[in-house]
């Protein structure tokens, strides 16, 4: 498969303008490793669960310091292409990536290139800071009014803890979490869209069955670790927080 893919980027180079071919350079950095490197939010393991086909964990998160931005949006209409993960739901995405203008008018791409900017140093210090994993973010769906509120957060690294750099733009914050408990549903491909949260989060609530009782299951969080250029081994996480 990796063939085929390889074989695709090469015959979709030849249709990107040479402006963007410089872009191809990252795009093979997704063959290079599994370990990005990134530093990653602290927490602790308190148990793991494996109950037939359910595989889970419970996880603590310390209260750290993120920078949050957030849209309330109309929801998405339901579309499993990208949890394809045969050779042509990878093609599919690839050829979705190399177009680039639907994936940028997308909330949670606008929300994601707020926070990057910030990191980049468009903040009042001027400040860069490294890239963290996970994208974390808490959507809580409206199914009344069909709207969908996302809050987008990057953790801020072990260096900016104590001291981040102050936003510029008005609709980035810096917000500090209270300690968190969660409930931890690890699924591969890709979840580049709310829908395919939108899926896992109910699969991971119908696999529960009345454990889920002991969770706030009207809203949910997601984890995103992988760069949309890594193919293989992705890693993503549906999250349901713990009640009191």
């Amino acid at each position: 498969m990796k063939t085929f893919v390889l074989l695709a980027v090469i015959g979709l180079a030849s249709a990107v303008p040479a402006p963007q071919f410089d872009g191809l350079k990252d795009l093979f950095k997704g063959f290079e490793s599994e370990d990005n490197g990134l530093e990653t939010v602290p927490y602790k393991t308190i148990n793991k669960t494996l109950d037939g086909d359910l595989a889970f964990e419970i996880r603590e998160y310390p209260s750290v310091k993120w920078a949050c931005t957030e849209m309330t949006y109309e929801m998405e209409a339901s579309d499993d292409s990208e949890a394809d993960n045969s050779e042509s739901g990878i093609f599919q995405a690839m050829r979705r990536m190399m177009s680039g203008s639907s994936w940028k008018k997308r909330p949670s791409s606008k929300m994601f290139m707020r926070l990057f900017r910030y990191i980049s140093g468009v903040n009042v210090e001027r400040q860069e800071i490294e890239m963290t994993t996970p994208v974390l973010s808490k959507m809580t769906p409206n199914m009344e009014s069909n709207t969908m509120s996302n809050r987008m957060c990057f953790y801020l690294d072990s260096a900016a803890q104590d001291n981040p750099p102050t936003p510029e733009e008005e609709t980035v914050e810096i917000d500090v979490n209270e300690p968190l408990t969660v409930a931890v549903y690890e699924f591969g491909g890709y979840a580049m869209k709310d829908s395919v949260w939108e899926k896992r989060a109910a699969e991971f609530k119908n696999k529960l069955g009345d454990r889920a009782n002991s969770l706030i299951t009207d809203s949910y969080f997601t984890a995103g670790y992988d760069s949309p250029m890594k193919f293989w081994n992705r890693k993503n996480e549906v999250m349901f927080q713990l009640k009191n």
